[in-house]
């Protein structure tokens, strides 16, 4: 094991102050001596360390436990690609897998955290063993990992809690951590549960008890070899656990899905998660909790050499079984990540044939890295209100001629998207004009008073090409009144008309920030009303531009 960073600077400093001090000095008594510590070797001890804790327990001292047979070599063959200086390149590697008792497992631990004193550290601790359930004293359902020494009659006194492990874990100064456990706590496969836990799942109507809480540090990631109730399974002919397996492989063959020249953590899971799922028939799912805080990726194979492709990635429990569509093309299923050209893209997240949880357009930037679940959460603007200005008019050139000429108008809108159904919004509207024309009376003209007022309600489609860079177009039926007050000079008395019109709405919408977009809306209705005691329909048609700002 190569001395500690500090002890390596300190070593130095104490050579070159000897080396000093036994030098003749004209300096007076007291004064400052100069020392020339080499820039290399401050820099290479001060730089950060990727250090790795390796467990495999695979004999139990209680014959209570099943014999595991591969937990030895997942340790060993995990060690060696981590060694490995042209794959994972660790200066440190700890293998604990000669039957470890509960306490030598945790003097390694105390052992890893002496050795990581830098937040820049990648850390990497790695368990194989039996899992088990068990309640504490106080009834509280928790999970143990299997030692040596621990007993079936006595998990929690002789266990190792896994609520403990993630503490220690959570503790370490590094900010690039993960939590591996090729484990199971579902009974079978790499789990055992003692007798009063096995009874009381057999009396439980329900795939598996509910998972127990556990806290979650921030700027860690803990991967499992299968979902909470599943089995975690060895395999004969791969001579290993299977998720582990698939896991070194990634590594050793370097699964860089950015094409970054590294390969991180969830690059490597995300190929250990699919290969275990095909090998296993969809009976093993292995599943990962992030935290991590930013886009520094935790790397485990290789150096980041290129600003790889942004990625698109959820490793969220509430968007599993979610797929992703970027510019209308299926590209992938949460949890996991996918790498993306950079530049602007229509990004969709739905399960199956249900409503879309988030639709937008995002622009990405080379070595950019996107959390889905982020998007998700600030993706309901689906509320917006609409200021707008513009005209109405009569269609025909009689009307427009006898009645109304085209006049200015103002008006608003509200709008709730996705509803009755995805793609489809409900909107409402109303415009107002008023003021003073002209109108035909036989050969002569005359001025007209008038007081116009609109209001309708729509549920248009709703449809973004690709090709329009993020606009939006909408198109539906639309169903309006029309109240229109007017008093001609020289002619009888006001008259008043209320017509109640079908019709369409066409719009476009080019968004211009997250919340506000620009936009226009043409709506077409039919109109039928009585001028000078004679029936005329016609059509009325308003064009009305606005700002939208969306909740």
């Amino acid at each position: 094991m190569s001395p500690r960073p500090h002890a390596r600077i300190a070593g130095a400093v104490c050579c070159a102050a000897l080396a000093a001090c036994a030098a003749p000095s004209r300096s007076e008594k007291g004064g400052l001596v100069p020392l020339a510590v080499p820039r290399e070797l401050t820099a290479g001890a001060l730089a950060p360390r990727r250090i790795a804790l390796l467990v495999g327990i695979q004999g139990y001292d209680d014959p209570g436990w099943r014999p595991l047979r591969f937990p030895g070599a997942d340790a060993a063959s995990l060690a060696a690609v981590l060694r490995d200086p042209e794959r994972g390149a660790f200066d440190e590697v700890e293998v604990v897998a000669d039957r470890p008792t509960r306490e030598e497992v945790r003097a390694a631990l105390r052992r890893l955290a002496e050795r990581s004193r830098d937040e820049r550290d990648t850390v990497v601790v790695y368990f194989s063993t039996h899992g088990t359930l068990a309640r504490d004293g106080a009834g509280v359902l928790r999970r143990y990992l299997v030692a040596r020494d621990t007993r079936v009659s006595d998990v929690p006194g002789t266990g190792l809690s896994l609520d403990e492990i993630r503490s220690d874990f959570d503790r370490l100064r590094s900010r690039r951590k993960v939590l591996v456990l090729a484990t199971c706590h579902s009974g079978s496969g790499k789990s055992l549960l003692p007798e009063d836990v096995r009874s009381e799942l057999q009396g439980i109507k329900a795939g598996f008890f509910v998972r127990p809480i556990e806290e979650v540090s921030r700027a860690s990631v803990v991967l499992s070899a299968s979902d909470w109730g599943e089995t975690a399974r060895e395999d004969e002919k791969l001579g290993h656990d299977v998720y582990t397996h698939f896991l070194v492989e990634a590594l050793r063959i370097g699964v860089d899905r950015n094409g970054d020249g590294a390969v991180t953590v969830f690059e490597a899971h995300d190929y250990a998660r699919r290969l275990t799922y095909e090998w296993t028939e969809g009976r093993q799912r292995p599943t990962a909790e992030s935290t991590e805080v930013g886009a520094d990726a935790i790397v485990l194979a290789g150096r980041v050499s290129r600003r790889g492709r942004p990625e698109l990635f959820s490793y969220a429990p509430r968007l599993e079984g979610f797929t992703v569509r970027v510019d209308g093309r299926p590209l992938g299923e949460l949890p996991g990540g996918i790498a993306v050209d950079a530049g602007r893209h229509r990004v969709q997240v739905a399960k199956g044939g249900g409503p879309e949880v988030f639709e937008g357009w995002i622009r990405v930037d080379e070595g950019e890295r996107v959390d889905l679940e982020h998007l998700v959460v600030a993706a309901p603007y689906r509320l917006e209100i609409v200021p707008s200005a513009g005209g109405l008019s009569f269609l025909d050139a009689r009307s427009r001629r006898d009645v109304l000429g085209s006049v200015p108008a103002f008006g608003a809108a509200i709008a709730y998207d996705d509803w009755p159904r995805p793609g489809m919004s409900l909107r409402m509207d109303v415009a107002k004009s008023a003021g003073t024309s002209r109108v035909q009376l036989g050969a002569r003209s005359a001025d007209l008073r008038y007081s116009a007022f609109t209001a309708g309600a729509s549920l248009p489609w709703r449809v973004t090409p690709a090709s329009l860079g993020g606009a939006c177009l909408l198109a539906g039926p639309r169903l309006s009144g029309l109240w229109l007050d007017r008093r001609v000079e020289l002619a009888p008395p006001t008259q008043s008309w209320f017509m109640l019109s079908p019709g369409v709405l066409l719009g476009a919408s080019v968004p211009v920030t997250k919340r506000v977009a620009l936009g226009a809306e043409v709506h077409l209705d039919f109109t039928l009303a009585r001028v000078d005691g004679e029936n005329r329909s016609s059509g009325m048609g308003e064009l009305l531009l606005g700002a939208a700002y969306k909740f």
